[in-house]
């Protein structure tokens, strides 16, 4: 029963979405490129586009993914990295998405939300057609894998900055299972590696006797230039715990690339916990802005 709910979300998802072997702006699966339509609205071309894809609806949250939402913009926290860029003379288009294979419905904002999907075929529209344009790709908690996954699917995909605030993987894989079943149920697998599994799935030789298995939101991928990665504030249950801080997950991997280097990635460990780090003003949207002013654009 749980996989036959799983084909009826499909059906239901893709005629909402739009989706058709034609759609997706040349992927042959998926809807079709939000900017795509917009642009026959005279849209000026941006010199940055900032795709933001939110996480979980929370610990515990029954309905996730389906009640997974877009918060990154409620809380300001995609326009407070923008500003970063706008605050180099740069335009910045900023496109958000929920952490969910498919666009879909959701009960905890009350809204139609943005999935994997989507970000996909916007992301493939934006370089396949403003070559001069930056990307940049930003990810919360269970967002991260879905940005990450994004590199992972497309090897010769590239960004400027890959931005990860406290990337978690855990409840990941059984969240979205049943969608990736449907998913491929209808189109097969398009992507090189199977996207439904991320978490400890690349091995990486870090020396010469010893192999160690990243999940893929720990694994700057060759397509991001810079990996800009925030961990939260890591506190036992017996530590006097920082106001504010009332979660206890948090990213404890730094991130790392497939040649077991860390060139181009910078890690920073915040004051704030796992949902405090994504409201402006925190140490962590400090520290990211700070790092692309010093940084710039490659």
């Amino acid at each position: 029963m749980k996989r036959l709910a799983g084909y009826v979300l499909l059906v239901g998802l893709l005629v909402l979405a739009g989706c058709s072997r034609s759609a997706g702006g040349g992927l042959g699966y998926g809807p079709e490129p939000r900017v795509a339509q917009q642009s026959g609205l005279a849209l000026a071309v941006p010199d940055v586009v900032l795709f933001a894809v939110s996480g979980r609806c929370g610990f515990p949250c029954d309905g996730a993914p389906d009640d997974n939402y877009d918060y990154l913009s409620e809380r300001g926290t995609d326009q407070a990295v923008a500003q970063a860029f706008r605050n180099q003379g740069k335009s910045v288009l900023v496109l958000d998405y929920s952490s969910h294979l498919f666009n879909h419905y959701s009960s905890e904002s009350g809204a139609y939300e943005y999935g994997f999907l989507q970000l996909e075929a916007d992301f493939d529209w934006v370089r396949r057609n403003w070559s001069g344009t930056r990307r940049v790709l930003l990810g919360h908690s269970h967002g991260t894998n879905w940005t990450h996954n994004l590199l992972r699917a497309h090897p010769g995909w590239t960004v400027d900055y890959l931005i990860d605030l406290d990337g978690i993987c855990v409840f990941w894989e059984g969240d979205n299972e049943d969608d990736f079943d449907a998913f491929y149920a209808a189109y097969g697998n398009p992507w090189p590696v199977d996207l439904s599994e991320s978490c400890d799935v690349e091995p990486i030789e870090k020396y010469w006797w010893w192999t160690s298995y990243y999940s893929a939101k720990d694994v700057a991928y060759p397509g991001a230039t810079y990996n800009l990665e925030v961990q939260s504030a890591r506190f036992l249950a017996s530590d006097v715990q920082p106001e504010g801080n009332t979660s206890f997950v948090f990213d404890y991997t730094d991130n790392i690339r497939l040649d077991a280097s860390y060139t181009g990635i910078w890690t920073f460990v915040a004051d704030e916990d796992h949902n405090g780090i994504t409201y402006p003003g925190s140490s962590a949207l400090d520290w990211v802005t700070a790092r692309i002013a010093a940084l710039g654009l490659p």
